[in-house]
């Protein structure tokens, strides 16, 4: 389904996109189980695509396999062009952790859907963007933006007065797009392989 979306929109072409992960830029960051989510960036959706016909909710506890599978298409296609096949292989085997679903049901997960088909989904945690990800057949789409403005309403609402994030190379512009500053870049490390990202905040007061 998500794939002749793609063929319908763009008659098949590849999607360029981007990738991200989270933490906290004034104190050292926590153990993530992946160093750099990702995230398709898509700050300017076409506008022959703005009225499609997108669902955003909360996580159910049956989304786990579906939002895996999308984790892992994200990171090894999208991520392609900003980390090697090492990285991407280290980064994408968070998927199968078994604490993966545990996870999701962290803080405030929202998801993507498009004809009953996943198409992205993001989390909150405290004051955190712990993950932003697309498939890559729905990406450049606005599914990103839309998912981070769920977060960014709650967080507000929550009465938060600052977003933080670690963004990977792929989606630090994406970050910079939404209001996001650069704290520093970093490296982290996955099952032995280092991946860059950027820590990042942004002001909601």
């Amino acid at each position: 389904m998500l794939k002749r979306l793609r063929r319908w929109l763009f008659g098949g072409s590849p999607a360029p996109g981007a990738s991200f992960a989270p933490a906290r830029p004034a104190d050292p960051p926590p153990p993530a189980r992946e160093p750099a989510p990702a995230v398709a960036a898509d700050p300017a959706p076409d506008s022959a695509t703005s009225g499609l016909p997108f669902e955003i909710r909360p996580y159910r506890d049956g989304d786990a396999a579906a939002l895996a599978r999308v984790f892992r298409n994200a990171i090894l296609v999208t991520a392609a062009d900003h980390y090697d096949a090492d990285q991407r292989r280290a980064w994408s085997a968070a998927a199968d952790d078994p604490a993966f679903p545990a996870d999701l049901a962290k803080g405030l997960t929202m998801v993507a859907e498009w004809q009953q088909e996943t198409a992205g989904f993001a989390q909150l945690v405290d004051d955190r963007i712990t993950l932003i990800y697309v498939h890559p057949d729905t990406a450049r789409l606005g599914i990103a933006t839309l998912l981070y403005q769920h977060l960014e309403d709650e967080a507000r609402i929550q009465g938060r007065e600052r977003l933080v994030t670690e963004a990977s190379q792929v989606a630090h512009d994406f970050f910079l797009f939404l209001g996001f500053q650069p704290d520093a870049e970093e490296t982290v490390e996955r099952d032995g392989v280092a991946l860059t990202r950027w820590r990042m905040h942004k002001p909601l007061i």
